[in-house]
């Protein structure tokens, strides 16, 4: 969690849109395991599945997002990554070394 720019994140406006309806699902489980069920009606209780799978979705494309870019799409640079990128130094050479990790 260290090597996270929350500052960053926090900002994005998709990081918000996959938090809250993840937030919103998790607190609708954990209330169903306490036993609070809602009826609110047949129709009603459609309406809330067609929401469930809605922010179902914007949890997975806020999992597929980086949300230390504009918008929903890769940086540029990101695009040219082949792997994940390994945190790395970079000289101003063309060179680039794996920075050691002290233990």
């Amino acid at each position: 969690m260290k090597n996270i720019n929350w500052k960053v994140r926090l900002k994005s406006k998709s990081f918000w849109v996959a938090l809250i309806p993840a937030l919103a699902l998790a607190v609708q489980a954990i209330a169903a395991v306490f036993g609070f069920e809602y009826d609110f009606g047949d129709l009603v209780n459609k309406l809330i599945v067609v929401v469930n799978t809605v922010f179902a979705v914007l949890v997975i494309v806020g999992i597929v997002n980086d949300p230390t870019t504009s918008g929903i799409s890769d940086s540029q640079q990101a695009l040219t990554y082949k792997q994940p990128k390994k945190d790395t130094v970079d000289y101003g050479d063309g060179q680039e070394f794996t920075e050691r990790k002290e233990k």
